[in-house]
């Protein structure tokens, strides 16, 4: 979609009479390559154009997506009719309009390489590893987008190269899920080294052994600390404390995690897929420290949750609810060898799937370990396990953590690990209960 297009939709929009608008248009370009048994056996190809177009006429407000500019005229009427019928919105507080400045360089170049022979390599490397059976998908995404309200406008390129790929040996599997920023200089080689990383979980043991139900020490990868902050990082916008699903509300300035944890919002590191330049009403992002040392900073916010809590925008609108868009658990000075050696009878947990909560308000929920689930006794790993689930809460989590390591991963895994960058962690009295 051109400047030209935006214009003539958010011209109509203030034409009809809409006292506020925001309009997002993104175009993409797609690449996946997926690859099971070993071998690739699909890829694909997208190219797609949306608008996302948001009205408010004083507090009553609506939403549509719009990917026919020819349904344009009968998309504002509909949005008309549908905002004048709707009751008020008592939380809006409009979109803000303070002029915005976009430092920084935003428009960056999609990367160019051949997803095809990248998993490849990966796929020969696992298998050169030991692994028997390889699957997984890769994607190349590039994004241009564009955001228009009556005070700003911000457009900005994104976008980068994601892999999953999951190892099979015997009974035993590993998985590896990254993303790489369009300012990453990802190489094949980096695809060759994900691939022997998750042959290597699968082939750490092949012994068998089982554990009772109870408290236990547990070593979180990036990607089981990154599920659990993921799924419950909701839980820091104020939307949530405002309708009453988060157990953060009165602790701003109070500690809520242990001394050295540090989580930040970083959308501007564009070595990142999770890079933005504005958010979805055009405040331009930021990164923003949301614990520090154990402290709780501030919420994510929108300009509308930021009138009604009296603080300012933190750039992370969703105009409705607020969100994170690239969340980094700082690292510790602790090597991933030196936790395991110092661990006397623990777990050391790979990844996780299916997190679910039994209770938002207390952030109390449940998630399922996969692979590479070892039991850990006096500095060695002694066997695999299977059949448990991790039962707890996230400010237990956080409030247990006892060591941070210092190696990090860009960690993400389709709807279950958004765009972060986490490190192992160390979490002593993580209850851990059966799974079946």
């Amino acid at each position: 979609m051109t400047e030209l297009e935006i214009q003539n939709l958010t011209n109509k929009l203030e034409d009809k009479g809409f006292t506020e608008y925001a309009v997002t248009s993104i175009n993409s370009r797609v690449e996946q390559v997926r690859f099971s048994q070993n071998s690739v056996d699909l890829t694909n190809l997208w190219n797609e154009a949306n608008f996302h177009v948001f009205v408010a006429i004083g507090k009553k407000i609506a939403s549509t997506f719009l990917k026919d500019l020819g349904e344009m005229d009968n998309t504002i009427d509909k949005l008309w009719k549908s905002a004048n019928s709707s009751p008020e919105n008592r939380s809006f507080s409009g979109i803000n309009p303070e002029k915005q400045k976009y430092a920084y360089n935003v428009n960056h170049r999609a990367v160019q390489h051949d997803l095809n022979e990248f998993s490849q390599a990966a796929i020969q490397s696992a298998l050169e590893n030991g692994a028997e059976r390889v699957a997984g998908t890769a994607y190349n995404i590039f994004e241009k987008v564009r955001t228009s309200t009556k005070y700003n406008k911000c457009e900005y390129t994104t976008g980068g190269i994601e892999l999953n790929i999951r190892s099979f040996r015997g009974g035993f599997s590993g998985q590896e899920g990254i993303h790489w920023g369009l300012q990453s200089n990802v190489t094949k080689s980096d695809f060759e080294r994900m691939g022997f990383e998750s042959a290597e979980t699968a082939r750490v043991t092949e012994r068998k052994e089982s554990i009772e139900p109870g408290k236990y020490t547990v070593i979180m990868s990036p990607y089981v600390i990154g599920n659990i902050i993921s799924s419950c990082a909701e839980s820091l916008s104020y939307y949530s404390v405002e309708t009453g699903m988060s157990s953060f509300g009165d602790q701003i300035g109070h500690k809520v995690a242990a001394e050295g944890v540090n989580l930040v919002d970083d959308p501007l590191d564009s070595t990142g897929d999770g890079f933005r330049a504005c958010d979805d009403e055009a405040t331009a992002t930021k990164r923003n420290h949301i614990i520090t040392n154990g402290q709780l900073n501030t919420f994510f916010h929108s300009y509308s949750t930021a009138v009604s809590s009296g603080s300012r925008t933190t750039g992370n609108a969703g105009i409705i609810s607020p969100m994170p868009w690239q969340l980094k658990l700082l690292p510790g000075r602790t090597k991933l060898s030196d936790m395991i050696s110092g661990m006397k009878n623990g777990l050391l947990i790979e990844n996780c799937w299916y997190t679910r909560f039994q209770d938002y308000r207390n952030g109390i929920f449940s998630t399922v370990p996969r692979d590479g689930v070892f039991l850990v006794q006096n500095g060695a790993i002694k066997g695999d396990l299977s059949g448990i689930r991790i039962s707890d809460s996230f400010r237990n989590i956080l409030s247990n953590i006892e060591e941070i390591s210092s190696e990090t991963k860009n960690a993400k895994w389709w709807q279950e690990v958004s765009s972060t960058n986490m490190p192992y962690v160390k979490v002593k009295n993580v209850n851990i209960s059966r799974a079946f």
